[in-house]
């Protein structure tokens, strides 16, 4: 514990004494947080399943409608099927996030005078992305109205059934997101810097040969990275909370669980790519890419899934189901949201410690098999 304590003053000092890694750490969710604050953009063309239970003339008629819907940048549909069965399973499995159902008796209803529906069903996570949905059924439903049924006839009509009983406003949804990229990011980029550090100024031979051991070194460098990083994760939420009016005030223990393994996580792969590169200049651009792409996998799986139908998005929209973190990302936004839990914290949660745990052991297995040391050392 003497170690552990002298190694956490000294990693403070040090950062009091040279703040500019400290400050980077801050400055980088901060900016974020700001940027996507101002921009937040959405993809012209949205993915849907149809399950077509009519197959008729008229329900080729309303898909072809929402096929031809268009602006300038591009379509605002993209529809993966029409086949009853298989749009369901993509609806369950999570593949979209909506599907919409041309019931039986479609074009009956039609030809004989009455008011024929349509079913929506959708996956109300993200209140933007709900909007979406919205604005373009509504178009296709304008479009179809005035193009295809007759003025005599009843008018088509939609039926919603959403799966949370409240939408999740976006500025829940991103704030989220954005409070634990920077619990993320500051992880990876305090406790590898830290430890970086040690090779930089020639003293990681001693600490890594001392009877204290690695774990030591580690834990004590893990507890110095905390307090700054704490620093950085208030600042990032005082500013989530100013830009984006994200509701701190209903954030609990669940958050502050996820918050927590989440940091862990991103100091675990901080310190193994600290024992890896020795060096801090190439450590922080990479810190930089893994905490955005885990962001963007896990905090921002609801706009992957809109086009995770081929190439790059739909391997990337995947790796959620390898990297447990987005269950942690949901239980914050479920909580400020006032919205019970979703299914899979639990294991979310379990998994994201065993892994960071994993990756702290494997870092430290590479401390005690380090034979050469560089810079005179």
């Amino acid at each position: 514990m003497r170690s552990i304590t002298a190694l956490l003053f000294k990693d403070l000092k040090v950062a009091w004494r040279a703040p500019l890694f400290a400050s980077i750490s801050i400055l980088v969710p901060v900016a974020f947080t700001f940027l996507y604050a101002i921009v937040i953009h959405v993809s012209t063309t949205a993915t849907i399943a149809v399950a077509d239970e009519d197959d008729s003339f008229r329900s080729h008629q309303f898909v072809q409608v929402m096929e031809d819907m268009r602006n300038d940048d591009g379509q605002y549909y993209e529809i993966l099927t029409t086949d009853p069965e298989r749009a369901r399973e993509m609806y369950s499995s999570g593949e979209v996030g909506a599907v919409l159902t041309i019931p039986d008796g479609f074009d009956d209803d039609l030809a004989s005078g009455l008011a024929p529906q349509v079913e929506l069903a959708l996956f109300n996570i993200n209140s933007d992305g709900t909007k979406n949905q919205h604005l373009r059924l509504e178009q296709a439903l304008r479009t179809f109205n005035a193009e295809v049924v007759p003025a005599s006839s009843p008018r088509l009509q939609i039926v919603e059934t959403t799966a949370m009983e409240d939408d999740i406003p976006i500025t829940i949804y991103l704030g989220s997101a954005l409070i634990l990229f920077a619990a993320l990011y500051s992880g990876i980029v305090n406790a590898g810097v830290s430890l970086t550090r040690e090779w930089e100024e020639r003293t990681a031979k001693a600490l890594i040969l001392s009877p204290a051991g690695p774990g030591a070194l580690v834990a004590g460098k893990w507890l110095a990275s905390l307090v700054l990083s704490l620093v950085t994760i208030g600042c990032a939420t005082v500013g989530i909370g100013w830009v984006l009016g994200f509701p701190l005030g209903r954030l609990g223990p669940l958050a502050l669980v996820s918050v927590i393994v989440i940091w862990a996580y991103g100091a675990a792969l901080g310190t193994l790519l600290a024992v890896t590169l020795r060096r801090s200049l190439p450590l922080i651009p990479i810190a930089v890419i893994l905490a955005v792409g885990h962001f963007l996998v896990s905090g921002y799986e609801s706009y992957i899934r809109g086009f995770a139908h081929g190439g790059i998005a739909e391997v990337l929209w995947r790796l959620t189901e390898w990297i447990p973190l987005h269950h942690l990302f949901d239980a914050v936004r479920f909580e400020a949201a006032g919205l019970s839990q979703p299914p899979g914290l639990a294991w979310g949660l379990v998994s994201s410690m065993l892994i960071a745990a994993a990756l702290a052991a494997f870092a430290i297995v590479r401390l005690t098999r380090t034979a050469t040391f560089t810079q005179g050392q």
